[in-house]
């Protein structure tokens, strides 16, 4: 249901690393579809906020405000790492409410459930809140014009 959603809104974030890989905004929608599974990866989550009263809330009532993928090959230069975490993204509006965190969690758990004993992500905005949710450096470089830190979890600990 959130399908074309989730493609236009990673599309506006991430314009400029799809368009340094070749990618157009038909590449992010085959890639959203491509991660409907609930078994297995690649998978993508959301985060969706519904009315707050004591009625029963149908799913087409609820507001998107974040979501995260589990996927494969996230970094193309670094090949030899996978799976990865990858495209968290809160809605403005919804930002510094734990959306994003919960969302991290989630992630986490359902890697777990799904017995990968660790995980990689890249970013170049949000080291300081991965390290908080336990996640380590393991290098830092340059990936599409931007200053980026690759990190992991490991899910074997709890």
């Amino acid at each position: 249901e959130f399908l074309d959603r989730l493609a236009q809104l990673s599309w506006k974030e991430w314009q400029d690393i799809y368009e340094q890989r070749d990618q157009t905004l038909e590449h992010c929608l085959k890639n959203y579809r491509e991660r409907m599974n609930t078994d297995r990866l690649p998978l993508t989550l959301v985060a969706l906020a519904t009315g707050v009263s004591g009625r029963r809330v149908r799913f087409s009532e609820a507001t998107l405000v974040g979501m995260v993928s589990l996927r494969f090959q996230d970094m193309h230069i670094r090949q030899d790492l996978d799976p990865w975490l990858g495209g968290l993204l809160v809605l403005p509006e919804w930002r510094n409410r734990g959306v994003g965190s919960m969302l991290m969690r989630r992630a986490v758990d359902e890697a777990r459930k799904l017995t990968i004993p660790q995980l990689y992500l890249w970013t170049a905005s949000a080291e300081k809140l991965y390290l908080r949710l336990g996640w380590s450096v393991i290098e830092r470089s340059d990936y599409c014009g931007k200053r980026a830190v690759v990190m992991q979890i490991d899910l074997t600990k709890k």
